[in-house]
């Protein structure tokens, strides 16, 4: 692993501790056994560090979404094959998926580094979604809040079952996540 990777990693891990606010750039080169100035040399501040950090686990979220997905497949298998992926990424990556929430959140990522970070996995999601709408099998909404309310429920269930696994009731399977899903956005 080379120095930049050293640091963002050890970004990752600290803002997935101990939060956003309380993660210093000086925090994050103890973490990653260099100076501060060495961090500058990476990144020009601190929203530089987190901006790329963000379209990290972006990038790592698309690629883990969207392993296996196959062209020949109806939109509904897609997607709930897309959602599976999902949130087994979500539930096995406990600290990515801390992190995305943390990050998520924060009002120093541009409108523009969050557009980019998120077109591989929404040029997939909405041409997906546009197909559906356009077969008359999914609901006429915003391919936005499609894709966030799917994305939000597994995310939030990802969450609730590594917290409070017994506070669930019931065993989870993906079965039953992608058919949330679905039946949540088919008309």
């Amino acid at each position: 692993m080379d120095k930049r990777e050293q640091i963002l990693e050890a970004a990752a891990n600290l803002i997935a501790e101990q939060g956003l606010q309380s993660s210093p750039v000086s925090q994050v080169a103890k973490q990653a056994c260099c100076g501060a100035g060495t961090i500058y040399r990476y990144f020009e501040t601190k929203e530089s560090l987190i901006e790329e950090l963000f379209v990290l686990m972006l990038q790592r979220l698309t690629i883990a979404c969207l392993e296996g997905d196959e062209s020949s497949r109806t939109p509904e298998q897609r997607l709930r094959h897309i959602w599976a992926n999902t949130y087994n990424y979500l539930h096995e990556n406990e600290r990515d998926c801390v992190l995305l929430d943390h990050l998520a959140a924060c009002p120093s990522i541009s409108e523009e580094i969050r557009a980019e970070a998120l077109e591989n996995i929404h040029s997939v999601l909405f041409a997906l979604l546009d197909q559906g709408k356009a077969d008359g099998i999914i609901k006429d909404l915003p391919n936005e809040v499609l894709a966030t309310f799917a994305y939000g429920g597994l995310a939030t269930i990802a969450k609730k079952r590594r917290i409070a696994p017994h506070m669930m009731g019931i065993q989870i399977n993906n079965e039953m996540l992608t058919q949330l899903c679905w039946d949540a956005i088919r008309t």
